[in-house]
């Protein structure tokens, strides 16, 4: 299957996707990671234009660990809308990938760029498969089928998973694709006073508590016409 994780800023897929989408690659399945913003802001001191390359290559060098393809949206950081724009910037997203899955931000995550992401996945699902459409670079994927999860929020704060994947086996290769991210653990520790391989931990072991095994993430299925909904895909 072609799988793709649509996140708003490098180290989002990591953080809560990343041991499903290393099982995937294990399996044999091609894996796209498309970061739509270009992670320019995140920083107090880092100016963005400098910025903005530290983390497209921090973002190369954890998907090169699973094999995954990397989509670089390219939008401003802390600047996603759900306009004209950035849809068609989506809709070629999702053309590029041509997906049976796609991993996205739940609509209630606390940060405007994560929910703004998952809304413009939504509004482009079915025009990625429309080949008329104006202003798209390119070609008309097919039409539905892609079953899209919602992501675990951050923290896991108003996130209530239907499914479950264990990633016991990659967890370890989850916190080597976050560690790649190092220009983000220095920031996060200053900004928000996280430790960015501890939340991964926590909230890794209490999702795998609900699950029954010791680490797990957690997701919820978009049940929506065309989507797919007789059968389990989830690794």
């Amino acid at each position: 299957m072609n799988i793709i994780c649509v996140v708003a800023h490098p180290d989002d897929m990591e953080i809560l996707c990343g041991g499903t989408l290393a099982r995937y690659a294990q399996s044999g399945h091609t894996v796209t990671i498309a970061v739509f913003t270009d992670g320019s802001m995140g920083d107090a001191v880092i100016k963005p234009a400098e910025l903005k390359g530290i983390r497209e290559k921090e973002a190369h060098a954890a998907a090169g660990i699973i094999g995954a393809k990397v989509i670089w949206g390219d939008i401003v950081d802390e600047h996603v809308f759900p306009d004209a724009a950035q849809r068609l910037r989506m809709i070629d997203i999702l053309r590029e990938a041509d997906p049976d899955v796609i991993f996205t931000h739940s609509p209630n995550d606390y940060h405007p760029d994560h929910r703004y992401v998952g809304q413009l996945v939504f509004d482009a699902y079915f025009q990625k498969g429309l080949p008329h459409i104006p202003g798209q670079q390119k070609p008309a994927c097919r039409f539905g089928q892609a079953q899209v999860y919602y992501m675990d929020n951050l923290g896991g704060i108003g996130f209530s998973p239907t499914e479950y994947v264990n990633i016991t086996e990659t967890f370890e290769i989850k916190k080597q694709m976050l560690s790649c991210h190092k220009s983000q653990f220095e920031a996060m520790k200053d900004l928000a006073d996280t430790n960015l391989l501890d939340m991964i931990e926590v909230q890794a072991r209490f999702r795998g508590m609900a699950a029954g095994c010791r680490y797990a993430e957690g997701f919820t299925r978009l049940d929506a016409f065309q989507r797919g909904l007789t059968s389990r895909i989830l690794p």
